[in-house]
């Protein structure tokens, strides 16, 4: 099922890869496909980097999105 994260940016699971999306009302202007291996990489990009969370996610209509 398709999810909202923010900034126009959404992402869908088809039970092997993520694809990331965005859409600003006029339908997907671009697209990614991640495989598993490259979320993977992803995610270990943002460990070394040590982000945090600044704020909670917010759903498309700017309240705080359920985990």
């Amino acid at each position: 099922m398709k999810e909202y994260l923010g900034d126009s940016v959404y992402v869908d699971f088809d039970g092997y890869m993520l694809t990331l999306t965005t859409d600003n009302g006029l339908g997907p202007s671009n697209t990614i496909h991640l495989e598993p291996a490259i979320y993977r990489a992803l995610q270990a990009y943002v460990d070394r980097l040590k982000v945090g969370d600044a704020e909670p996610a917010k759903d498309e209509s700017g309240d705080e999105a359920e985990e």
